[in-house]
């Protein structure tokens, strides 16, 4: 998703140049290059968010963070001590209206978007605490972008 460009439109074809390039470049493997769902890849480059992307005044992909926080906020105990958490965020990006956005892809196979959102509402909480700090800009909005269900869940 990092190498896809929003400004550009795609078809099957560039979507499949675009992943032959990729390995040749060994930026990934061929057995990555075979898994990647190119018709999932398209549909994405047809979806809202990635209008919106086109639209967009800023774009931050693969963004890495550290970030201290309280432990008792992660491990659910009453410990005070401050723990270091570090991640990568996927994209986050300012959006026409200088709203900041906070989207993180998922390729799980699920059937129900409160499925995905149980299983990574911590994660993204964490992120959006973390981009808050890093920028001292408000996250306006959080979602996920499900490569499966093909579509974007607000948080």
């Amino acid at each position: 998703m990092q190498h896809i460009n929003e400004k550009e439109e795609y078809t099957l074809a560039k979507i499949e140049t675009l992943i032959k390039t990729l390995e040749q470049k060994q930026i990934i493997t061929k057995k990555e290059a075979e898994a990647i769902p190119t018709k999932d890849l398209l549909d994405y480059t047809k979806s809202d968010l990635f209008y919106k992307l086109k639209q967009a005044k800023e774009i931050h992909k693969e963004t890495p963070f550290y970030f201290d926080m309280p432990a008792k906020e992660i491990v659910k105990k009453e410990v005070e001590e401050p723990i270091l958490v570090q991640g990568i965020i996927d994209l986050y990006y300012i959006d026409k209206e200088n709203h900041m956005i906070l989207v993180d892809y998922k390729t799980d196979f699920v059937k129900k978007e409160e499925d995905l959102i149980k299983k990574y509402q911590k994660q993204l909480e964490i992120y959006k605490k973390a981009l808050e700090a890093a920028t001292e800009k408000k996250v306006e909005e959080v979602c996920i972008y499900s490569i499966y269900l093909q579509k974007e869940i607000r948080v």
